[in-house]
């Protein structure tokens, strides 16, 4: 594996410079096209923090950038910290604490506020700039998974006891529950927020050996009816993770089954079962939806192409827990069980060979005296 400081200092000057044109190129240019190779993605190693100091185990649970790319926050599953990072250089900016395990971390669309969950049976929320708490309240059990609408009026969060609270994001206040399973570890709105993906585990006694069984169920939500109106079917284990594609055709699952599935999104239909060696804790859509990206036990992150879901490519990374892609797609942030690590990646853009897109771009968006003048 490539470390930032083993690299010669030409090289690293170079990754600074790619890392600020890939944040030039912000949401404002939000992945509206295909910028990568058509046939596999090049991915640069651009730096690698340690994210949890704990004494004995270390992990890092969850991960995520903020709406602008500019900075990320983790959750320790060991030291309970929560951590606000520059992406720019990857600097501590602050840290601030749960009294257990921080399994969970989003930002709120307008990256004014964070929102984390763990252990502690807590969600809290902290000023994103400051890191200053904001609110706290309690839920019956601990916290596994926590998003935000894309519209900011609700947080949902999922709990262990498997169900999906729904939040009013400025009073704080419950707006409703839905009991979807056992454990709810992953949740995802669709664009409009009407809808809300989850998925977990339905836990069952095994009459034979008397353990604990767990199968993985995967669900879609009616945000405003509260209820499940769509069940994604197949996984023999827990499903840790859920996204949905961008142009929302497609929902992908990653489960301890050692599968990642992907089903059609309204009608429930499986379309594609990806085996991998080991477990799945992870899966992300590419924001132009071209890779399919799935991360896990072993030891590799693989991008999947979704026109054939022949794996294109394999990043190699300790255990994977978390994956996420910044809007624009330029930027891969990756947590690590077993390591406490928390890695920064570019994804190179191929725009150059694609014919007009780089012009295109380049004139909406420079502002060169000279490009003003008058012909």
């Amino acid at each position: 594996m490539l470390y930032f400081h083993t690299l010669p200092f030409p090289f690293m000057r170079l990754i600074i410079f790619l890392v600020a044109f890939g944040l030039l190129l912000s949401s404002a240019y939000a992945q509206e096209v295909s910028i990568y190779d058509k046939e596999f993605p090049t991915v640069v190693p651009v730096w690698h923090r340690v994210a949890d100091f704990s004494s004995k185990l270390r992990a890092v649970e969850s991960a995520e950038f903020s709406p602008d790319g500019r900075y990320a926050v983790s959750g320790s599953k060991f030291g309970y910290k929560v951590m606000l990072w520059s992406v720019a250089d990857g600097s501590l900016l602050w840290e601030r604490e749960h009294d257990s395990e921080v399994e969970c971390v989003t930002f709120s669309p307008d990256g004014q506020r964070i929102a984390t969950g763990g252990e502690d049976f807590f969600v809290r929320i902290w000023d994103a700039k400051t890191g200053q708490p904001l609110h706290q309240w309690e839920h019956d059990s601990g916290l596994d998974g926590i998003t935000w609408s894309h519209d900011g009026s609700i947080i949902a969060s999922g709990s262990e006891a498997g169900e999906a609270f729904l939040w009013d994001a400025a009073t704080y206040q419950l707006i409703g529950k839905i009991k979807a399973g056992s454990t709810i570890n992953s949740l995802h709105f669709t664009k409009d927020d009407t809808k809300l993906a989850v998925a977990g585990n339905i836990q069952y006694p095994d009459s034979t050996t008397g353990q604990t069984h767990y199968d993985g169920f995967a669900s879609l939500i009616d945000v405003k009816a509260k209820r499940v109106i769509q069940k994604y079917q197949g996984h023999e284990a827990s499903i840790k993770s859920i996204r949905i594609s961008p142009d929302e055709k497609w929902l992908a699952t990653g489960s301890f089954d050692s599968t990642a599935r992907v089903y059609d999104l309204e009608n429930g239909t499986l379309v594609k079962t990806i085996k991998e060696p080991m477990r799945i804790e992870a899966v992300a859509f590419t924001p132009d939806g071209q890779f399919l990206l799935t991360g896990g036990h072993q030891l590799r992150v693989s991008f999947y192409r979704t026109d054939d879901f022949q794996r294109a490519y394999e990043l190699p990374t300790p255990r994977t827990e978390y994956i996420d892609i910044s809007e624009d797609g330029r930027l891969l942030l990756t947590a690590h069980e077993d390591s406490g690590l928390l890695s920064l990646h570019l994804l190179l853009s191929d725009i150059q060979s694609k014919q007009g897109l780089y012009q295109k771009i380049a004139d909406e968006q420079l502002n060169n005296r000279d490009l003003k003048q008058p012909k």
